[in-house]
This record gives C-alpha cells, sequence and structure tokens, in this order.
C-alpha cells in the first residue's frame, strides 16, 4: 500500500469512522457534547443533530458509542428504510440477544417489559443515523413509542442523526407533535481552513507522520481550498493525492498532484450533474416532440376536414366564383384556429371584389337533392 512509501504505519485517510483518529472541531465538540447530554440527561426524550453528508455525523455517534457508559444501553440502527416493525425488531436484538418476538404486539411488549426493567439512573438509548430516511410511519411510531415512558425521570433517549432535510420533515404540519418533543438541538458545521490544516495532520500523525512531511506547503493550500471544509471529501481528496505521489515515486506530494487529484475529483463531480442534466432533457424534448406532433396532426385533420367541405360545397351548389370564395372561407375558418396556435402564421385574406361582403345562405337550390 502507498502508506508504506511515505513512512506510515497504516492508511491515514479511511473512508469510514476512525475513532482513533478522531480530529474534533469547535463544531464538532459542540455536536459531541450535545450527543453526550442527549443520551443521559435530557428531560424531553429526543436530540437531534442535524449535518450536511460527509461533515463527520457518524464519526461523531460511533465515538460517542466507543465510550461505552456504564448506565446506558444503546441500540444503533444505521438502516432507516426499515419499518417500524421491523426497527424495532433490530432493536430489541441489539438490547436482548436473544430475544426471539416476531410480532408487533410482542415486540411492544418485550419493549415494554425492558423498559420497566431498567433500574434508577439507568437509560435505554436508540440512535438512528440518517434519520431524514425515515418513513411517516417510522416517525409517527417513534413519538409513539416515546410515549411508553411515563417516568418522571426519562429513561428512553431517542436520538436522530441526519442530513438537513430531516430539519424539513420534521417542520411538516404532520410532524407538530414530533418536533415540539425534540430538546437539544445541534447543527454540525464544516471545518474552517486553519481546521482542515489540523485535520489533515491529525490523520497523518496518527499513522506516524505529519501534514508538513508529505505535503509540500503549495499542495496543502489547495487542498485546503478545494476541500469545501467536509471531512469526507478532504479524505477522498488527500488520498487520491498520496496515490499520485506513490506512482511517481515521490516522497512529497506536490502541487501538480493535488491539482491532479482536485481535478479528477471535479471532474466525476460534473459528468455525475450531466448525466442527471441529461436524462432530465430528453423528457423535456420529448414532451415538446409529443405537443409539436399533436399540434401537427390537429392542423392535418383540420385542413383534411375543410378540404372535404370545399368539395362538398362545390359539388353540391355549383362551379361559381361565389361558390369558390365560400370554399375558400370555410377552409380559413376551420384551420385557423389551429394554424394560428402553433404559431404558423396565415396569409391576410384577400378583399371580396368591388368591396363588397358576399353573403350566401348553404340552402339546397328548389327542386335539387342533396348527394
Amino acid at each position: 500500500m502507498y502508506h508504506h512509501h511515505f513512512g506510515l504505519s497504516g492508511p491515514p485517510f479511511q473512508f469510514t469512522p476512525a475513532p482513533g483518529a478522531l480530529y474534533l472541531s469547535h463544531t464538532h465538540r459542540e455536536a459531541l457534547a450535545a450527543l453526550e447530554w442527549g443520551l443521559m440527561h435530557e428531560p424531553t426524550g429526543f436530540t437531534l443533530l442535524v449535518g450536511q453528508s460527509g461533515v463527520g455525523k457518524t464519526t461523531l455517534v460511533c465515538s460517542m458509542l466507543a465510550r461505552r457508559h456504564a448506565q446506558v444501553r444503546t441500540a444503533l440502527l444505521t438502516n432507516p428504510r426499515l419499518a417500524f416493525d421491523q426497527m424495532m425488531q433490530v432493536v430489541m436484538s441489539q438490547l436482548a440477544p436473544g430475544w426471539s418476538g416476531q410480532t408487533a404486539l410482542e415486540v411492544s411488549q418485550g419493549f415494554a417489559a425492558l423498559l420497566n426493567g431498567t433500574r434508577a439512573g439507568e437509560r435505554i438509548a436508540i440512535v438512528i443515523d440518517e434519520a431524514q430516511e425515515l418513513s411517516d410511519e417510522a416517525l409517527e411510531g417513534l413519538r409513539l413509542l416515546s410515549n411508553t415512558d411515563t417516568f418522571e425521570e426519562r429513561r428512553l433517549q431517542i436520538i436522530l442523526v441526519g442530513q438537513p432535510e430531516l430539519v424539513t420533515r420534521l417542520a411538516e404540519p404532520g410532524r407538530h407533535s414530533l418536533n415540539q418533543r425534540i430538546g437539544a438541538r445541534t447543527l454540525l458545521k464544516p471545518l474552517r481552513a486553519a481546521e482542515v490544516r489540523e485535520y489533515i495532520d491529525c490523520r497523518l500523525r496518527a499513522r506516524g507522520g505529519s501534514a508538513s512531511r508529505i505535503f509540500a506547503p503549495a499542495a496543502l493550500n489547495h487542498l485546503v481550498a478545494h476541500s469545501g471544509g467536509i471531512p469526507r471529501q478532504i479524505n477522498v481528496l488527500s488520498h487520491n493525492a498520496m496515490l499520485q505521489g506513490y506512482a511517481a515515486g515521490s516522497r512529497k506530494v506536490s502541487l501538480a498532484m493535488v491539482k491532479n487529484a482536485v481535478g479528477e475529483y471535479e471532474d466525476l463531480l460534473g459528468a455525475k450533474r450531466l448525466r442527471v442534466g441529461a436524462q432530465a432533457e430528453p423528457r423535456k424534448l420529448n414532451s415538446r416532440a409529443r405537443l409539436v406532433r399533436a399540434a401537427l396532426a390537429m392542423t392535418a385533420l383540420a385542413l383534411a376536414a375543410a378540404g372535404a367541405m370545399l368539395i362538398w360545397s362545390q359539388a353540391w351548389l355549383g362551379s361559381t366564383t361565389a361558390h369558390a370564395s365560400l370554399g375558400g372561407a370555410a377552409i380559413r375558418s376551420a384551420a385557423e384556429p389551429y394554424m394560428t396556435g402553433p404559431g404558423i402564421p396565415l396569409r391576410p385574406e384577400p378583399p371580396a371584389a368591388n368591396g363588397q361582403h358576399l353573403e350566401v345562405t348553404l340552402a339546397p337550390p328548389a327542386g335539387s337533392t342533396m348527394p
């Protein structure tokens, strides 16, 4: 692996939570404190942690759970798309290994017995990651679940961890009752530029290196400037830049290597946006094409009908100038709504001879019969 090339004891920029190389910025310290408070003391029974994707929410959750609080029994749910009854079966399997209930009633009774069996000072905590993906049924189930804890001192703590969309979901009218119950709320923000540098150095020092030894100053500046302050993005860019250094046989990552890593990353993001746009554009084009085809079809039908009317009127009334004028007027009056609608203008109608308007009554001549 490339980390041996740089004299490191292991890969410094892993893409899974690494509590052993935990870097805590100011906002991360506040978020972790809020999680700890929610786990042990929050009187409402609900705690909310929100932050954009890759900012470090799951890492903080894993760090909190790694401390193994003696008075807290914790269940961690990482698949929020389960139905509520399935979620509770996962919870019971973690809190009470060997429990074998299957039905919704058995799950409800089993959890109530578990909660009632807690001693003074003990807590049961349910931590749900990616909670913005919870169904409406699951959110309502969690609200009702909290009703089972009727003690003055809260024994059940529910911690919701998710992306900003979760705040929008909770603000919906149907979630008003649940939203009111959430006490501790924390927003996890991206790292500032100085913190990005500290984060990179923290990761490298955990593996026996340092940012100044691995990255050239200009390379580090460029990496910081394009990281967005998002730890996951920092990991990707740093990892790819070090891979380029390894491939080139260089002991230090140069500015060109970081630029290549950033360019590849941004090209991939751009290609993804283009793919999404390309999928949407054909739908728009197809919709427009269908409208044009429909308009043209209606125009053709209208012209065909008007042509038939002309032939019928000429055969019926005889071939005269007045009759020909009548046929042209019929075509125009029938076609005009369809032609002008799609944007096809009609040429001006020529005035009647001598400035007089011809009025014709469509009635069969005496003694004639309709064909």
